[in-house]
């Protein structure tokens, strides 16, 4: 037993010296590359509650693009004239802004979220749940995610632009 101890002891011990002098080697190489990433993304967004199931405000009432005849004899609205244009005051007139034509919008089952997808980058518009659902927004470097979740389903809406053009895609689990 004594001569066995005598073998085992001294392997240990030069075990354990080689560990520990390749550790005091390796460790800064292993600290520098571990500090160099990025910070590690959000578990999860804010947590929105389903919107209500009618929205708030008076009940719409007939079509909004049907519009009543004046009856006969009765007031017209004035029609517009041409006027003198102002003169000119050497300042570029500002015209109003013009709404993005890259907003596209993707209904899942779980709810519907707009997205303004653009050259180099998706940006969220909105995401409104269906009722019953919540909403996760998930953000970091290169992609988004907007999760619409409920106790039995999940509808996800991910967008990645990471080294590529951008392209969002839906998933229903």
């Amino acid at each position: 037993m004594r001569r066995a101890m005598s073998y085992v002891a001294p392997w240990a011990g030069v075990t354990a010296l080689a560990v520990a002098l390749s550790w005091l080697g390796v460790r800064d190489v292993v600290r520098g590359a571990v500090s160099e990433r990025s910070a590690p993304p959000p578990i999860a967004g804010p947590v929105i509650h389903s919107s209500p199931a009618a929205p708030p405000g008076p009940p719409a009432i007939g079509s909004p693009t049907a519009r009543p005849k004046p009856p006969d004899g009765a007031d017209r609205a004035p029609t517009p004239t041409k006027s003198a244009k102002p003169p000119p005051s050497g300042r570029p007139s500002k015209a109003p802004p013009k709404t993005p034509d890259n907003v596209r919008s993707y209904a899942t089952r779980g709810g519907r979220a707009a997205m303004s997808v653009e050259k180099d980058r998706v940006r969220l518009v909105s995401a409104t749940p269906n009722p019953g659902y919540e909403t996760r927004v998930t953000q970091a470097e290169g992609w988004l995610r907007v999760d619409f979740l409920n106790e039995e389903h999940t509808s996800s809406v991910i967008a990645s632009w990471y080294d590529h053009e951008p392209m969002v895609k839906v998933y229903e689990y």
